[in-house]
């Protein structure tokens, strides 16, 4: 017995040896790996590379059975999808929640699969994720089945590639590409869900003591007009260091939740810290609520305050002309024009001018 006890323990001593050696892939066939990011999601696929190696017009219905093949060692029927690259299973994991070709994914490492026909391909992403090949697939492991269309190529992709070919803020299209056939299938993330909830997780952690990580979190939600009472929250919390940056901030999310006289009552305080281009874009954000009165006075304010500069008189160009008041826009376009830091401003207000003569607001 205690022989046989030995015996096993030298047996799983060397199974544990194997297991650490590092060597390179058996056929060729070079391992690569692939990421990139819808949003905040991290995608990526695991797989090795055969190359075409002579064999053009050979690999598709050829050396890859038109869809299922008799390969399996479980059914010996035609079951066996392609393992959608060589070796070990082609792997996908999607750091969130996501869908693929509209169907919806949990978050997690799949196997993925193909079954490939000349004008269509089955997707298959099975919960078996460390097999080698798809020799043993089953189909009671599938977490997903979808159909795609095969794309011809022009030119022959010699080693199998998997490339992010198309990128969009809250989907992308990814295709697997070797000798001349893409297969592209689409994943899309739901990433303004996934981002606030990760804000959230940040906000309350040692992130959250920082009033710019609290700026940014609260200006994404703005930005997207999403999850504003949040925000409000989130730009309150910013404000504790005050700057014009986290002051207009903090109005932007009064004015998101039409809070308009505590928005206001913000920006009183944050105009004193302003310079005279934060002036003119305040205003002209004034001017685009239809604010014309409140807009031709924060002009005024930082005519006051800053003299006769080129803001100043670009902006009150602006706000006369949306008060309709075109002979004072003229003049002060008149006087831009001549303080103009550069042609291409110079020939934008040339423009303005004559759009005010012609009796038209350039707002």
């Amino acid at each position: 017995m205690k022989k046989i006890f030995l015996f096993v323990i030298a047996i799983a001593c060397l199974q544990g040896v194997f297991a650490q050696m590092d060597l390179p892939p058996s056929g060729g066939n070079p391992r690569a790996k692939i990421t990139e990011e819808v949003g905040i999601t991290d995608i990526t696929i695991a797989y090795s590379r055969p190359d075409v190696k002579n064999r053009e017009g050979k690999i598709w219905g050829n050396l890859i059975t038109p869809g299922f093949s008799t390969a399996s060692l479980l059914t010996n029927q035609n079951t066996n999808p392609w393992r959608a690259g060589a070796n070990e299973n082609t792997t996908i994991t999607f750091e969130h929640d996501v869908k693929v070709e509209g169907k919806n994914v949990k978050a997690g490492t799949y196997g993925l699969f193909m079954a490939v026909w000349p004008d269509s391909v089955i997707i298959i992403l099975s919960n078996q994720s460390n097999a080698w090949g798809s020799f043993y697939y089953e189909q009671k492991y599938d977490a997903l089945r979808v159909t795609v269309k095969p794309v011809a190529l022009d030119k022959s992709v010699e080693w199998l590639k998997y490339e992010f070919i198309e990128h969009k803020e809250k989907s992308c299209t990814i295709a697997l590409m070797w000798e001349k056939l893409m297969i592209p299938f689409k994943v899309e993330a739901d990433v303004d869900n996934i981002v606030v909830s990760r804000l959230r997780e940040q906000v309350t952690s040692q992130k959250g003591f920082n009033n710019i990580n609290m700026l940014q979190a609260a200006q994404y939600c703005l930005n997207k007009n999403i999850n504003l009472e949040e925000a409000l929250s989130w730009s309150q919390r910013a404000a504790g260091l005050k700057s014009y940056a986290t002051l207009r901030n903090l109005a932007t999310a009064y004015e998101k939740l039409n809070r308009i006289p505590e928005a206001d009552s913000v920006m009183t305080e944050a105009l004193t810290m302003a310079n005279v281009n934060q002036y003119t874009g305040y205003g002209k954000t004034l001017v685009g609520q239809k604010r014309t009165d409140k807009a031709l006075e924060v002009y005024l304010a930082s005519q006051k305050r800053f003299g006769d500069v080129f803001a100043v008189n670009n902006g009150l160009m602006f706000g006369y002309s949306a008060k309709g008041d075109y002979k004072k826009a003229l003049a002060a376009a008149e006087k831009a024009i001549g303080q103009a830091p550069n042609d291409a401003a110079k020939k934008t207000l040339e423009g303005q001018v004559a759009k005010l003569k012609d009796g038209k607001d350039i707002n």
